[in-house]
Formats: structure tokens, C-alpha cells, sequence
């Protein structure tokens, strides 16, 4: 008896312990920067998965101050196929998996991070900011709407799915498509 019920703890224990990785509260992922944040955003693993093959993980890790426009894993399905592995490998266990281009994938982690620290409330209508790789990003509001959305350029335009994901070193905005050309 003593070892199920041992047994039984541990095993709540263990799921509980899960649970506040799978979902950190905010408390948490404050003291966490925005590249353990993300780790523990199974909807943004391609995006995490392209930082690490772009050698931009440590970079983003050690900045401070930053905002990033993270695509989930649906926006980046969007890619076009000879593009898509070049920039956003799939996961290194997966058959038929390319390294990301030393060049492009670096670029394209660039065009998602700004310096600065924005919450989605000070992305207004007008707004531009520039960010890493030298993109220029303009924000508006749909008429009527909280909404955010970004703009990378002619026909290039991202809608904010979740705002103001906090971390240590910066802000995570979840966005619905990629922001290159």
C-alpha cells in the first residue's frame, strides 16, 4: 500500500510539474526570457525550431528590451514548400529534414525581432518600427476592432492571435503569418 500511494504522488507530482510547463503563469515566465517562453509554446516550435537551425538563440536570449512577432506553426505551414525547409526546418527527428540556409534563416528570425519593448497597446494606427534585419513593420487596427495587425510591406500582413506574452528580457506577440516577402 505504501508504495502505491508513493507511486500516486509522484505521479501527481509529475503531472503538475507538466502542467506549469506546458502553460507557465505569468509570474514564471516573467523571470523566463522569450526563448524559454517559447519553448514551452508548442504552437511556436517551427518558429523556436528556426532560431535554433539560425544560430539566433543565444543572440535572443541575451538581448534586452525586445518585442517579437512570433509565427505559429499554422502560419508557417503557409510558407511556400522551397522556401518553407530553407528558413523553418521541422524538427530534427523528422525524416526527409534539411538544415536551415545559413544566410536566409538568420535574416528571417531578424525581420520578427525588434528592439524595444511594445505592448500590443502601443501598436496603434501609424505606428512603424524597424527591426532587426531592417524591415520596416507599420501596425493598424482594423475599424471597430482591438486587433492588431502588422504589416511587412505590400502583401505581406500579419493579424496579432495572442498578445503580450511576457518574458524577462521582452514581449511575444503571437501572429497568424510570416513576415517576409
Amino acid at each position: 500500500m505504501r508504495s502505491a500511494s508513493t507511486l500516486a504522488a509522484a505521479t501527481l507530482g509529475l503531472g503538475l510539474a507538466v502542467g506549469l510547463v506546458a502553460t507557465p503563469s505569468p509570474a514564471s515566465a516573467q523571470q523566463r526570457n522569450c526563448v524559454d517562453v517559447l519553448a514551452g509554446m508548442p504552437d511556436y516550435s517551427r518558429f523556436l525550431n528556426a532560431m535554433n537551425s539560425g544560430h539566433m538563440v543565444n543572440t535572443v536570449r541575451t538581448m534586452q528590451n525586445i518585442t517579437i512577432f512570433a509565427p505559429n506553426n499554422a502560419a508557417i505551414d503557409k510558407v511556400p514548400p522551397g522556401l518553407v525547409d530553407r528558413i523553418f526546418p521541422r524538427d530534427p527527428s523528422e525524416s526527409g529534414r534539411r538544415d536551415a540556409d545559413p544566410v536566409l534563416a538568420p535574416a528571417a528570425m531578424g525581420a520578427h525581432v525588434i528592439q524595444g519593448r511594445f505592448p500590443a497597446a502601443a501598436l496603434g494606427q501609424g505606428v512603424q518600427l524597424t527591426t532587426q534585419a531592417g524591415n520596416t513593420l507599420s501596425f493598424s487596427r482594423p475599424q471597430g476592432s482591438q486587433n492588431v495587425q502588422v504589416s511587412a510591406g505590400q502583401n505581406v500582413t500579419a493579424n496579432v492571435v495572442q498578445a503580450n506574452i511576457e518574458c524577462a528580457n521582452g514581449v511575444i506577440h503571437g501572429i497568424d503569418a510570416v513576415l517576409i516577402r
